[in-house]
């Protein structure tokens, strides 16, 4: 779905770790060019990913902190 993967994980984390999420944080992750809720759940990034993270888990959990 080309998402940048690593980016919206970057924001996450950082969003999670605040306890109200920046504007500034919300408008970075918004410039992206596709958005955690473009994620159909293929599992393709789980099987390509080296550190057995749960994408498909972090996808929908920045989509919930964001809102897409």
């Amino acid at each position: 779905m080309k998402i940048d993967v690593a980016s919206v994980n970057k924001f996450l984390d950082l969003a999670l770790i605040q306890r109200e999420v920046p504007e500034t944080l919300i408008d970075h992750y918004n410039l992206l060019e596709h958005h955690a809720d473009e994620c159909v759940e293929c599992g393709e990034c789980m099987k390509n990913c080296p550190f057995g993270v749960d994408i498909i888990g972090k996808m929908r959990k920045a989509n919930e902190v964001f809102g897409k």
